[in-house]
C-alpha cells in the first residue's frame, strides 16, 4: 500500500517529506500540498507532484512534471495505431501520450520541481 506523504511549498522553499497527521503544523494559506505518487526514481528518490523527471540524463531528453488530477489514458490497437476508446481516470499523470504514470517507477530521474526549476520544461 501506498504510504501518504507530502511535502509543501511555501512560495520559497519545499519542506521535507512529512506524513498526513503533521500536516497541521505545516500548512498556511499561501502553501501549495505535493503529494507523494508512491513511485521513485533510478536513484531512489521519492516521486512527488511537481517533481520533473527526465527519462535519463541526458541535455536532449525529454523532461514532464508530475500532476495530479484527472486525465484521459487510451489504448493504441491494430497495425495502424488505431485509437481504443479512451478511459478517464483521476490521479498521478505527466502529459505525454506515449506514458503512463506507472511506467515511471525506477525508469526515470528527478531533475527538479515546477517552483524551482521551471525553465527545464520545454515548451
Amino acid at each position: 500500500m501506498r504510504e501518504f506523504k507530502f511535502k509543501i511549498w511555501n512560495g520559497s522553499t519545499i519542506s521535507k517529506p512529512f506524513f498526513i497527521h503533521d500536516v497541521k503544523e505545516y500548512i498556511n494559506e499561501k502553501c501549495e500540498i505535493l503529494q507523494y505518487t508512491g513511485l521513485k526514481d533510478k536513484n531512489g528518490r521519492e516521486i512527488y507532484e511537481g517533481d520533473i523527471i527526465a527519462i535519463n540524463n541526458e541535455k536532449i531528453s525529454l523532461k514532464l512534471p508530475i500532476k495530479f488530477g484527472k486525465y484521459s489514458f487510451s489504448k493504441y490497437i491494430g497495425e495502424c495505431g488505431e485509437l481504443s476508446d479512451s478511459t478517464d481516470l483521476y490521479g498521478f499523470y505527466v502529459e505525454n501520450e506515449y506514458l503512463y504514470i506507472q511506467m515511471l517507477n525506477g525508469n526515470v530521474i528527478i531533475v527538479g520541481n515546477i517552483y524551482e526549476n521551471l525553465e527545464l520544461i520545454r515548451k
